[in-house]
């Protein structure tokens, strides 16, 4: 006898026992970030803690995996479905879709048209009864488009998207380089 899909709250589980993922991440008082070699332990600001169970929850409906380039599509994804509407979460995000461009441009077009066609859930309440909801139902439920898209209208937002995001990363770096070579 064939086993009932996993609810959402199921896969949730899944997914954060297979990345090692702490299961009350709202709570915790810092978190791991890995970038390649590097481990980084971070404050768990009040933004994050708001937001990261939909993040996961996002990454559980995509399918984006949590490495490196993932995290770049999760990121790209997120802006064009409807991002957290907080400054720092966009902070952080940005330099992702930047790293995403270098790194795997048309994976991060991709999820950007993908986003751009869906919504996130940052905008929905997590309910018990949304965790006990059938996965492929939520998954069907957040790819319904909000707006049809013109692949014009596309690409004119990731142009935009893209423009911040290089802007995020290369302003400090160009405003550094430059105090440097005036002798501050």
């Amino acid at each position: 006898m064939p086993s009932a899909p996993p609810t959402l709250g199921e896969a949730l589980a899944t997914f954060q026992r297979a990345h090692h993922l702490d299961p009350s991440p709202a709570t915790a008082a810092s978190w791991t970030c890995k970038f390649g070699p590097l481990t980084l332990r971070l404050p768990n600001f009040a933004w994050r803690r708001e937001a990261i169970l939909r993040h996961d929850l996002h990454h559980v409906l995509t399918g984006y995996g949590c490495t490196m380039r993932g995290e770049c599509q999760m990121a790209t994804w997120e802006f064009a479905a409807g991002r957290f509407p907080h400054a720092g979460a966009t902070l952080f995000c940005l330099p992702l879709v930047a790293a995403g461009l270098v790194w795997s441009p048309r994976a991060v077009w991709s999820a950007f048209r993908r986003g751009r066609s869906g919504r996130s859930l940052y905008g929905v309440e997590l309910t018990e009864a949304l965790l006990r909801s059938s996965l492929g139902a939520v998954i069907e439920t957040v790819r319904i488009p909000q707006k049809r898209t013109s692949p014009a209208g596309d690409i004119v937002a990731f142009a935009w998207l893209a423009m911040k995001a290089c802007l995020i990363v290369t302003v400090p770096i160009v405003g550094v380089t430059t105090l440097a070579l005036w002798g501050f």
